[in-house]
């Protein structure tokens, strides 16, 4: 009988070859119908396989105890084989009807029946018994299950092709093939009744299940699969736009961030240039130091390509130790204050004071380990160390010994791991309310590496940690760094008032930006150069200007509403006879992404400079591209005799102290002086009604794309006089172009430009009021309740023209202040025909 195991063992590989998808892969859903019920039949079929193998083993042995428990599973698991192929057939053709409900309860009681007969069988013959010698016989109860069985096959492929008789195309074929499964198996069980020890039961599953694969499976596991393939392409096809749009976000963040710092580096430099008080003079040199810290940063993240290959380049330049130290210092000392921490410094003052090395790096990563040993520690203090050691195969090098020590919370042996993986925090639930990413530590172990060492931690957990690290650093200078204090204020003392380094009086030169604030810093910082400058806001403006003036230079800024700086420069390139075709352009930019030089060169551009601005850099810059001729370059490096001014406010903005809706301390900070802050403020005053009419257009077109930009301008300046409520509100506005969300912008325009209309009353009294005003009555309090009691009837009427007839009469009184701002918004509400606006106001 040893052939039963090997038939069976064949139909079990057969089997499990056709059909493992369907039988283990339990995670896929091929959209077979009545899946599962087929997989429970396959499991049957399986299970029948086994039974019929160990059959032969077991007789082949003459275990006959294992034979007789084997010979009744075999029952069982034959009928159940019948029970799954009946409810497959009836759930895959979903008919419920007289004939579906009879096989159902047919294929159950064939079940139940064969289920109890075998047991009983153990104990009086009824399907099978064994003689003395372990010899099997079969019952005429047998010889009656094989015939209900092969009735049972027969009666499925009767229903299914009469259901087969109804159908068209691919599921008519499928059905067929159901249909001849059953025919199949009948007539195998058929010759089992002449030759009862061949296992023509198992041949005919095995021929069965192959046609069911083959015909009915097969095409939809295909299908399946190509639908898979199709689910990967649009998931990487969705990928690429998400890479896409992070590139995008990147993009709009480098501007987002290097307008306000724009702001602040060019202010910080009039200061620097204009200066003599040491103590500000330190400031603005942290104030440099920390922002060109946050610019190098700013470039590193913003820098896609680099980010997404892995490529931070590490870039030696000469440095100061004790500079990079103070500034370290400095940074985390007062965070260290706030929390009530001790902060300690431990230098080496043999240290060689001027070396060679990647500064900025040298500077990210300490300031990560120090700004994390603050962060995490809670009482105590932190100590930061630096020694040396002379490199025994380099004279010129030394080993730079950096330790940071804390007494914080320490970490756990079992946390150790998760210090260095991206977007995890050790023991989040306990440290909830630190901030961070997770980042810090896992971007300082990737920098340190890069510069061919490693970042070692030893930490007891509950008493605090120490990082240290060694790095190799060359030496340019064996100077030792001393007390770094006293070498930092020797640098402040040697510090030498800024001097143009060249004059071009008969140079000129446009600028193209769409914000104001930018062009008056640009022309800020080459005040002293004597170049002639004009500036344009548009690309129109700047198109027009240039068939009129031939320019040695043209800077043309990229993002721009209407024409941005590619398409002014095409248009320029293209203009017939122009006398700018072949001047030079320099395309002013914010976009600090991998890949920007190419896209603005392919462009036409000769160059770009990135927005801030840095001065020596657009310096140099001009002394490249000006007419060699139009320029003088300067021999000496003298201080400015101006004086300095105190910081105060002026007369003419009392009138504005105290009023919460512009902080004129921040605006005259951010311009420098009171004197460089009036003209910014009285830019920001007269572009109001313009700015809000080209705001309402583009709303009103609903023109979400330049609506955008122009909110950005309007945001960047107000930043700049100190109007930062104002601007906050506009940030919101911004982000929600950026987004596509045009509900909020319909939700929030409305009061937007209310409030931004609404400055224009305050400011004239500034700007306008004494000499619009002079000689003309002030309107008294109640004047003004009788002319508020007349508006608000006529607006309960509509009647807005004899509104606007009120406001004509009231042109002969001046306003007084404490209503200019009601009454402007009035008259805006007006213009607007806005009902609710008057009553609401009234």
């Amino acid at each position: 009988m040893w052939y039963l195991a090997l038939i069976a063992l064949l139909a079990i590989m057969i089997l499990l070859i056709v059909n493992y998808d369907i039988m283990f892969n339990s995670s896929k859903d091929y959209n077979i119908p009545a899946q599962k019920i087929y997989k429970q039949f396959l499991y049957a079929v399986m299970a029948y396989y086994i039974s019929d193998m160990l059959w032969g083993i077991f007789y082949g042995l003459n275990l006959t105890t294992l034979l007789i428990a084997n010979v009744v599973l075999y029952y069982i698991v034959m009928a159940s084989g019948i029970l799954n192929w009946t409810r497959y057939v009836v759930a895959y053709l979903a008919d419920d009807n007289i004939y579906s409900r009879l096989l159902t309860w047919s294929g159950r009681i064939f079940f139940v029946g064969i289920a109890v007969a075998s047991i009983a069988s153990i104990f009086t013959p009824v399907l099978f018994w064994f003689d003395e010698a372990g010899e099997y016989h079969a019952c005429p109860a047998r010889y009656g299950q094989l015939i209900f069985q092969i009735v049972m096959f027969l009666l499925s492929s009767a229903y299914t092709f009469n259901a087969t008789l109804r159908l068209k195309g691919a599921i008519k074929r499928r059905h067929w093939a159901i249909c001849l499964f059953g025919l199949v198996v009948a007539v195998s069980l058929i010759l089992q009744l002449e030759f009862l020890f061949v296992p023509m039961y198992t041949i005919g599953y095995m021929l069965g299940t192959c046609l069911l694969h083959t015909f009915v499976v097969s095409e939809r596991v295909e299908e399946y699969r190509r639908a898979s393939l199709d689910s990967l392409r649009r998931e990487k096809e969705a990928a690429e736009q998400a890479s896409h749009a992070k590139s995008e976000f990147l993009s709009n963040m480098s501007h987002e961030i290097r307008t306000p710092i724009n702001a602040v580096l060019g202010m910080n430099e009039l200061i620097l240039r204009e200066c003599e008080d040491d103590n500000i003079l330190s400031y603005a040199e942290n104030v440099r130091s920390a922002s060109n810290t946050l610019l190098g940063l700013i470039n590193d993240i913003l820098d896609f390509s680099k980010i997404e290959a892995g490529k931070i380049d590490i870039i030696p330049v000469e440095y100061d130790l004790s500079s990079t130290l103070n500034d370290m210092v400095v940074m985390i000392h007062n965070r260290a204050d706030d929390k009530g921490l001790t902060f300690s410094v431990d230098f080496d003052q043999n240290v060689p004071k001027q070396l060679f090395g990647d500064e900025v790096r040298v500077k990210q990563v300490i300031t990560n380990i120090l700004t994390n040993a603050v962060k995490y520690t809670e009482t105590g203090g932190v100590t930061f160390s630096v020694g040396f050691d002379r490199c025994e195969d380099d004279e010129n090098s030394i080993i730079l010994h950096v330790k940071v020590q804390d007494t914080g919370i320490g970490i756990k042996p079992e946390d150790m791991e998760k210090l260095f993986s991206k977007f995890e925090r050790i023991e989040e639930k306990r440290n909830r309310n630190i901030e961070g990413t997770g980042l810090g530590m896992t971007i300082t172990k990737n920098l340190l590496e890069m510069m061919g060492t490693s970042l070692q931690v030893e930490s007891v957990y509950g008493q605090g940690s120490t990082f240290f690290f060694d790095l190799r650093q060359q030496v340019v200078k064996w100077e030792p760094l001393g007390d770094y204090r006293t070498s930092v204020h020797m640098l402040l003392k040697e510090h030498k008032k800024y001097r143009e380094k060249f004059t071009a009086p008969e140079a000129m030169v446009l600028v193209v930006d769409d914000n104001p604030m930018n062009l008056t810093v640009f022309k800020s910082l080459l005040k002293r150069t004597k170049m002639i400058i004009d500036t344009a806001d548009n690309g129109e403006e700047a198109l027009a200007m240039t068939q009129s003036q031939k320019y040695d230079l043209i800077f043309l800024d990229h993002m721009m509403p209407g024409k941005d700086g590619i398409e002014t420069l095409q248009e320029l390139r293209a203009q017939t006879g122009g006398s700018n075709v072949d001047t030079v352009a320099i395309c002013l930019t914010a976009n600090a992404i991998s890949g920007a030089r190419e896209q603005y060169i392919s462009a036409g551009f000769n160059d770009y400079l990135t927005k801030p601005v840095h001065p020596g850099k657009l310096e140099d810059m001009l002394i490249s591209y000006l007419p060699s001729d139009k320029i003088h370059k300067s021999l000496a490096v003298d201080a400015s005799d101006d004086e300095e001014e105190e910081l105060e406010v002026p007369e003419i903005l009392l009138p504005l102290k105290g009023q919460e809706w512009i902080d004129l301390a921040t605006g005259i900070k951010n311009s420098g002086d009171a004197e460089a802050y009036l003209p910014l403020l009285k830019i920001f005053y007269e572009s109001l009604d313009e700015d809000a009419s080209v705001l309402d257009g583009f709303y009103n077109e609903e023109n979400i794309h330049d609506y955008t930009i122009k909110v950005h301008a309007m945001k960047s300046s107000a930043r700049i006089v100190g109007v930062t409520g104002f601007a906050e509100k506009a940030q919101l506005l911004e982000n929600a172009g950026k987004a596509g969300d045009v509900d909020y912008i319909k939700a929030h325009h409305t009061a937007f430009i209310d409030t931004y209309r609404g400055f224009k009353g305050p400011l004239t009294e500034v700007f306008a009021g004494d000499e619009a005003d002079e000689g003309k009555p002030e309107a008294d309090a109640d004047l003004l309740e009788s002319v508020y009691e007349e508006i608000r009837a006529m607006a309960e009427e509509n009647d807005f023209d004899s509104i606007k007839d009120i406001f004509a009469e009231l042109e002969d009184y001046k306003i007084p202040a404490s209503d200019a701002e009601r009454w402007q918004r009035l008259v805006d509400a007006t213009e607007r025909q806005d009902k609710e606006g008057i009553l609401q106001e009234l």
